[in-house]
């Protein structure tokens, strides 16, 4: 039997919707997600040059120190640093409240992810890399700061160089920002003309999916500017203003913070599979026989906490980004972190947050509901008519759209609650994905990380799935019940499709973060008890 074409078109919009944007939006995503915009591809001709005679600007600086060299810890409340004599970089820099995995055994996340190709921060001056490594005398031995404390390493040359190059680093011990101070020094008895640079290289510093973006990113005044690199070899630069230049992943960020007023140049290189080089250049300079020059910085080492971001400032907050989900995704962590000052747990929150979403919607959903039991009684109405002009198309969706109009029906309405929550759980999604406050949150039992699938071990090897995903199958079951209580078509067609629904989407959220599949479950039981009320008083 035959259906109305407003309902078809609703189930087909339903199915669409449903399972196509889902099922298309994590290759969409991993394919277009922060793609580089504002540089282009090198030029070779346009890089930088040397000064006659000089090494390579782009050459790795040499990693043998020719001295022997000390590491001077520092250690605070939120971090633990070692600092080498051999360039005054970071040797490690560990964040004690953050850990590579679940459980108190994992090790703490570090920072320095990358030191067989370079350890942060590699300071040298163009005509003369071979700095970044010579070894210096630090100052003091160990640095440890309380909470409200301050403290400073300093780092200057124990011999003769063509440019002198002393480093002073001030840390709180209330903060992951530090400040970073250069004085560079012409010894000789001509006046020279270089520029500073800035190095940074970097792997992802936890586990992540590919969904999320990892790699070199910048604010340059007005915008954030994410560097797509895929292969090694490739190269991007900038030139202009610039807030921030970095290297990040989804939960976890190396920032460099330049003097303000100041235009700098950036290149980016992917050195090896995903390990990437971010450069910051410094005007160019020019010194005259024991003149000085001091470049200041502040740098920010640690999570991409919000809260912690906004104390920075200088438009780092914006590192921080759900993508264009954005507009969405940052209330929605807003009323999580909200909830969590009152509840304490990030699942009992994500259960808040779905309960305030339904009572948004609900006059929605409610009209939502009473439009298809409208749909479903006016069925037979549309049978005759479909019968009665089944040689004329165009005669009959003239008496549909009179039917409609006389019984006050929207027959697109039954789509619009769907329409309008998918950026709701898109944003959703990229929040589990991306907030630190989630990574590794428990919920309840076996739910012991509500950024992760669901699985609950049974002491059997599942393949594929290495546990029991109780969460999905509990929201098929919850969404197979809500299709039963739904409006019955006339159709066995259709019927048959709706019920297939619960189905797939149990296997498309097999692999979905726990979270949202228990926002999926708990929006689907609070859809149930509406439907039933609904139902209850469209009886009476």
């Amino acid at each position: 039997m035959n259906e109305d074409p407003g309902m078809e078109v609703r189930v087909l919009l339903a199915v669409v919707l449903s399972l196509l944007i889902i099922l298309a939006f994590n290759a969409w995503y991993a394919k277009h997600y922060g793609k580089f915009k504002a540089p282009s591809k090198v030029n070779p001709r346009s890089r930088p040059s040397p000064k006659p005679g000089a090494k390579s600007l782009l050459q790795k600086p040499s990693q043998k120190p020719l001295l022997r060299v000390r590491v001077l810890p520092v250690e605070t409340d939120l971090f633990s640093a070692r600092l080498t004599e051999a360039g005054g970089r970071f040797q490690s820099f560990r964040l004690k409240h953050y850990r590579q995995d679940k459980g108190p055994q994992s090790p703490l996340v570090e920072l320095v992810s990358a030191p067989k190709q370079g350890l942060p921060i590699e300071i040298y001056p163009a005509s003369h890399p071979e700095l970044a490594v010579r070894p210096l005398q630090g100052q003091p031995e160990a640095l440890k700061l309380s909470r409200n404390e301050w403290g400073q390493v300093s780092f200057h040359p124990r011999e003769k160089s063509p440019l002198l190059l002393e480093r002073t680093f001030l840390f709180s011990g209330r903060s992951y920002l530090f400040h970073l101070k250069v004085k560079v020094t012409n010894p000789g008895k001509s006046p020279v003309k270089d520029r500073l640079l800035f190095r940074l290289v970097e792997s992802p510093f936890s586990r992540s999916t590919r969904y999320v973006f990892k790699g070199p990113a910048y604010m340059d005044g007005k915008r954030l500017q994410e560097v797509k690199l895929k292969r090694p070899g490739d190269f991007r630069e900038y030139t202009g203003p610039v807030s921030w230049v970095a290297y990040e992943d989804a939960y976890f960020i190396l920032a460099l913070l330049p003097e303000e007023g100041s235009s700098w140049h950036l290149t980016f290189r992917r050195l090896a599979q995903k390990t990437d080089e971010v450069m910051l250049w410094s005007p160019e300079f020019e010194l005259g026989p024991g003149a000085s020059r001091t470049f200041r910085l502040a740098a920010y080492f640690g999570p991409k906490r919000m809260e912690d971001l906004k104390t920075v400032g200088h438009g780092l907050p914006a590192a921080l980004h759900f993508g264009i989900f954005d507009p969405v995704a940052k209330p929605l962590l807003w009323c999580l972190k909200f909830f969590h000052r009152y509840v304490g747990n990030y699942g009992w929150d994500i259960i808040l947050l779905t309960f305030l979403v339904r009572i948004i919607f609900w006059p929605l959903n409610h009209l939502s509901y009473k439009s298809m039991k409208k749909m479903q009684e006016i069925q037979p109405v549309i049978q005759r008519l479909r019968e009665k002009y089944k040689d004329d198309p165009q005669r009959l969706q003239q008496e549909l759209m009179q039917v409609y109009r006389t019984y006050k029906i929207n027959p697109f309405s039954g789509c619009l609650p769907m329409l309008i929550q998918i950026p709701v759980f898109f944003a959703l999604y990229k929040v589990l994905l991306q907030a630190i406050e989630l990574r590794h949150a428990p919920f309840w039992a076996w739910i012991d990380d509500l950024s992760a699938p669901d699985r609950l071990p049974v002491g059997v090897d599942i393949p594929y799935l290495h546990g029991l995903p109780v969460l999905t199958i509990l929201m098929g079951v919850s969404m197979y019940i809500q299709q039963k209580l739904s409006p019955a078509s006339l159709d066995p067609t259709q019927a048959r499709l709706m019920l297939i629904m619960p189905v797939a989407f149990t296997v498309l959220f097999v692999n979905f973060p726990s979270g949202l599949v228990l926002y999926w479950l708990t929006n689907n039981l609070l859809s149930i008890v509406q439907q039933v009320m609904t139902n209850k008083l469209h009886a009476r």
